[in-house]
């Protein structure tokens, strides 16, 4: 059994989708993050950076790790890639050059995707005053980010070639409307979520999330 606790935000969608597409079992533990439940101590020594998503699973030995306690683990990049190595799916075994393909998106993900486009969602919609300087420069690396994307998609459907976590992890943080983005510039994006939006597994994510707070804005799937 996997504890998953979560806020639907991009990043605790990310892990709910990989979950649901598993089709495993696991307990969905709210931590409102807007009343700061984050911070409390015991969510600190399961979470030690004080940020949602993170896990506990309760069966690591499945995973061939020897280990006889339940594992926890922040960082959503570390637990997509825990999961799904111990599935043995949406993630290439070791020694294949898909697996690396997958690595680098996930990467680019958690160190471009998630850090500009969440500075601009920030500025945009909770500085006090706008701040010219701060919104062109995170716009313009918005627009760049979705360029690199769209390049991609227009050579594969999926950004490692076969959906995988990579694309689990990229697409809760596509949000057009949010990120000043018109979908209309970059059809090859716009094909590939109408895709992911098809997908069940997706959909039970979101609607799960809505169930937990409805009025969160990375839900919205314009």
């Amino acid at each position: 059994m996997i504890d998953l606790y979560f806020w639907p935000t991009g990043n605790g969608l990310k892990v709910a989708i990989l979950l649901e597409e598993l089709e495993q079992q696991y307990r969905l533990l709210p931590i409102n993050i807007r009343n700061g439940e984050q911070k409390q101590d015991w969510f600190q020594a399961i979470s030690a950076n004080g940020r949602i998503p993170a896990i506990v699973d309760h069966a690591p030995n499945a995973n061939g790790l020897g280990a006889d306690e339940p594992l926890s683990l922040f960082e959503s990049g570390a637990i997509l890639n825990y999961l799904a190595n111990k599935a043995g799916r949406f993630l290439p075994p070791e020694g294949r050059v898909e697996r690396q393909r997958v690595q680098e998106w996930l990467f680019w993900q958690v160190g471009h995707v998630t850090p500009y486009l969440s500075q601009l969602q920030v500025f945009k919609e909770k500085a006090p005053e706008p701040i010219p300087f701060a919104l062109e420069l995170l716009g313009a690396e918005a627009a760049r980010l979705y360029r690199v994307l769209d390049k991609r998609l227009g050579e594969v459907p999926y950004v490692a070639g076969d959906y995988s976590i990579a694309d689990m992890a990229i697409f809760p943080w596509i949000q057009p409307l949010r990120q000043g983005q018109d979908l209309a510039d970059y059809p090859n994006i716009d094909a590939w979520r109408e895709r992911i939006k098809a997908r069940p597994a997706v959909q039970r994510a979101y609607a799960k999330g809505r169930d937990v707070a409805a009025g969160e804005r990375s839900l919205a799937l314009q």
